[in-house]
């Protein structure tokens, strides 16, 4: 039987798909525009496109791997559902109080970002739970029948139950959970301990709140594209949704648990690096995935994909295991601008798809990143979607004379390689912030570059960072299409354990580590798969500290030495000191539990002998003066072929940029490995 599978990423301009056929070994990529009205248009039209382009049949598909962005947008737009919050009584302000800080430490005018739930739709509920987990007060319900007739007549679609030290002991949340929907089924209800079993009143009130405003329209989301994948003719074809640690689960439950796909496209990216890595021997890669709208830039040490320990979005607290990705305004779309200082500035307003930058002909009128490389040279204007898409150079000249050029009496070519230097500076400082302020040295990493404009920008990006090696994907532009094919199915289980670790029992740990690990089997057995992969994290710190280290714990029994030498270790890397004389306490536990679904996606190549001979020449603009350029075709490059820069090479859903003191090599996986000549 044939064995097919797609991915499909839905991104700010493209929706990227990759379609996987396990009896050709064969990646098929495609790109069709977003329709951000309603995302799931444009992955139903990319479905049914790609696999005419495959060449196969609607029954030939296995399954689906979604990448989403509506949790994410829902929250940033405001556009989520009309939710209240039933908290302990006395905690209605939490989240508006939040951690009492100030978002920017210096600005007397700065604001905290406003509560997804309205101070009008927070009810208080007399009842309390000390932090030993033991009932002080029992739940008012003759209080809950007043309460849930109060939301009835607000026309509410979801509730958040967050009640004080649920974490410890959640009863109290699950009666009020139970009765809720027995007389509202409705109603949507979201109970805290169910998303978070970490101590922290603020973030765990904030997710489940921001679970409760996403929750009815990703409901209604999901419906729609079930729907309308039935109405192509693909009746129950199992459809999993990337999480924001990862790994994949089901639409069912994406449906429950939104919260978990905020990071659910950016994600997927962060995945292919791994095995881009895996395959070029690489153990360290900072991948960067540059898009219409945004940066995203996430670091893999060892193998080992970083995760967030304090995670925002939009100002307001997440608390979910989910993978570090810091993300800023800076993509192919980013429009340039002049402040009122006279500085040239890059987003991070973009012009997004619609109607996208001054080339794509779409009624734009501001210049962006993609106009910039146009007039450079550095984009042909019938390299997007392999022609389906034709720019125009002379109105991308037109906007960035009118606008950035003549305002600071600047030449042509010198205010479009100013808008590239300015983007470029903004991922730099977003790279930055992920290594070097983290501990780690950025030039013992491989930069691995994807996204639409990604291999575009790589090169400079490596030189300001003093990298000096890149490996470029087979496919740039969907690489997180890629990724997608490639997670696994995963369940993150934490708990809040706070104990002084030379008071602690080895036992103790062992058997709490053992009851999170079968809670996580357990989310996965209804995929039916058998086998499991297990790692285990202790999160530890200083007697009196704020904030935790993640520790591995290794397989077998817990080793109480090795745990506290292991974190004295990380503790000196990070910060450059660490405390052996201190008492170390434990603060969480923390079990991920995978199961592999696809599979090896390809397999390597032998090289060849020969020299790849170029497609054209046109003059590109680099540092100051015009270079006639070769320009390659990506799939006419196999393994064993070099191209020497500067050099271009180009494909349906990329173009990588090689400069003149550089040489890129396919490797036997098909990867570009680009390095500096020595």
């Amino acid at each position: 039987m044939m064995r097919v599978r797609i991915a499909i990423d839905t991104g700010g301009t493209f929706t990227d798909l990759v379609l996987s056929n396990t009896n050709t070994d064969r990646l098929v990529f495609h790109k069709v525009p977003s329709t951000p009205e309603d995302p799931s248009t444009a992955l139903v039209q990319g479905i049914m496109e790609i696999i005419k382009i495959a060449g196969v049949q609607n029954e030939d598909v296995q399954l689906l791997i979604h990448g989403t962005t509506v949790a994410t947008n829902t929250i940033l737009q405001r556009k989520g559902a009309r939710a209240a919050l039933i908290t302990t009584a006395g905690f209605r302000d939490v989240l508006q109080i939040q951690r009492q800080d100030r978002p920017q430490l210096y600005n007397m005018r700065a604001r905290r970002t406003p509560a997804l739930i309205s101070r009008a739709h927070r009810y208080e509920i007399k009842e309390r739970m000390l932090f030993d987990g033991t009932v002080d007060s029992k739940i008012d319900v003759d209080q809950l029948h007043d309460l849930i007739s109060e939301v009835k007549k607000q026309g509410i679609e979801s509730i958040a139950v967050g009640f004080l030290h649920s974490h410890i002991n959640p009863s109290h949340e699950q009666v009020v959970g139970e009765w809720i929907r027995a007389r509202c089924p409705e109603i949507s209800v979201c109970l805290s301990h169910e998303l978070s079993r970490e101590e922290g009143e603020y973030e765990r009130f904030s997710t489940c709140a921001m679970n409760a405003y996403v929750q009815p329209v990703m409901a209604r989301y999901l419906n729609r594209i079930s729907l309308a994948l039935s109405n192509a003719a693909f009746n129950d074809l199992p459809l999993y949704v990337m999480r924001s640690n990862g790994g994949v689960m089901s639409a069912s439950e994406a449906a429950v648990q939104c919260v978990h796909t905020i990071l659910s496209g950016p994600a997927g990216g962060v995945v292919a690096g791994l095995k881009m890595g895996l395959h070029a021997g690489k153990p360290h890669i900072i991948t960067a995935d540059m898009g219409g709208t945004s940066f995203d830039v996430a670091m893999i040490h060892d193998h080992t994909i970083a995760f967030a320990r304090d995670a925002e979005i939009d100002g307001l607290a997440l608390k979910a295991p989910m993978l570090d990705i810091h993300t800023v305004g800076a993509g192919g779309g980013s429009i340039a601008w002049i402040d009122s200082g006279g500085a040239l500035r890059v987003g991070p307003q973009s012009a997004g798809a619609d109607p996208g930058p001054v080339c794509y002909g779409q009624g734009g009128m501001a210049p962006t990143v993609t106009d910039a490389n146009l007039i450079l040279g550095r984009l042909a204007p019938d390299t997007i979607l392999g022609g389906a898409m034709v720019l125009d150079p002379d109105a991308a000249r037109d906007a960035i004379s009118s606008e950035i050029a003549n305002p600071l009496n600047l030449s042509l070519e010198a205010a479009a390689e100013g808008i590239i230097r300015v983007v470029n500076a903004s991922m730099t400082a977003a790279i930055r912030k992920l290594t070097v302020e983290r501990g780690f040295d950025p030039r013992k990493f491989t930069l691995a570059p994807f996204g639409g404009a990604g291999p575009l920008h790589a090169a400079e990006l490596a030189q300001d960072m003093d990298i000096h090696h890149i490996i470029v994907p087979i496919a740039p532009g969907v690489t997180s299409a890629v990724g997608l094919l490639s997670s696994n199915m995963r369940s993150d289980r934490i708990r809040t354990y706070v104990r002084l670790l030379n008071q602690t029992q080895a036992k103790d740990i062992d058997d709490l580590l053992y009851e999170l690990q079968s809670q996580a089997e357990r989310d996965l057995s209804a995929a039916s798969l058998a086998s499991y992969t297990c790692r285990r994290y202790a999160g530890l710190r200083y007697f009196g500290q704020g904030y935790d280290l993640p520790v591995e714990i290794s397989e077998g029994e817990v080793d109480m030495v090795a745990l506290e030498t292991g974190f004295n270790a990380e503790h000196q890397r990070q910060y450059g000191f660490a405390r052996d004389d201190q008492q170390v306490q434990l603060v969480n536990l923390w079990v991920s539990v995978e199961s592999e679904m696809t599979g090896q996606l390809m397999s390597p190549s032998d090289p060849v002998n020969t020299e790849p001979s170029p497609a054209y020449t046109r003059p590109v603009y680099f540092s100051g003066s015009w270079h006639d350029t070769p320009i390659f075709r990506r799939d006419h490059l196999t393994a064993g072929h070099t191209v020497c820069g500067p050099a271009i090479v180009e494909q349906l859903d990329s173009t990588t940029l090689i400069w003149p003191d550089q040489t890129a090599e396919v490797n036997t996986w098909g990867q570009l490995e680009i390095e500096k000549e020595k």
